[in-house]
């Protein structure tokens, strides 16, 4: 569209040109935005998920272990780069040597330094819980 205000009346076309090349893409896109505006969320609702996400991170700072913790990952997987327990990984980067730290950010092949740091104790996890027919 540009072009055309440009081939048909030279420099001065290139201004309306590009104008009407910006409000064609936004009458014609497909990428139109619907359902814009966030549902509302009540207060008891965002209390709830406050309340929920401080229980979660109280346990973080009270029930965290150095990983593996227990948890087996599945086979032909590389645990905390494939897999993570169900509450997830945190890493301790203060457990593990300079070297690791280095090799931890280096693109592809960080995925190894992963699965290092998780034999290693360079992740924080959450202790799995105890089956209930034990107890």
């Amino acid at each position: 569209m540009c072009a055309l205000g440009w081939a048909l009346l030279g420099i001065a076309g290139l201004a309306p040109g590009a104008l009407a090349a910006y409000l064609l893409e936004g009458l014609l896109s497909y990428r139109k935005p619907t359902g814009t505006r966030p549902s509302p969320v009540s207060a008891d609702q965002r209390a709830a998920a406050r309340a929920e996400a401080e229980l979660m991170e109280s346990r973080w700072q009270t029930e965290a272990v150095p990983s593996p913790a227990g948890w087996q990952p599945p086979p032909r997987v590389r645990p905390a780069w494939q897999w993570t327990p169900p509450a997830g990984v945190r890493e301790r980067l203060d457990r593990v040597p300079v070297l690791v730290r280095l090799w931890y950010k280096t693109p592809i092949v960080d995925r190894f330094a992963y699965s290092w740091m998780w034999e290693h104790g360079g992740w924080d996890v959450l202790p799995p819980a105890a089956p209930a027919d034990l107890a």
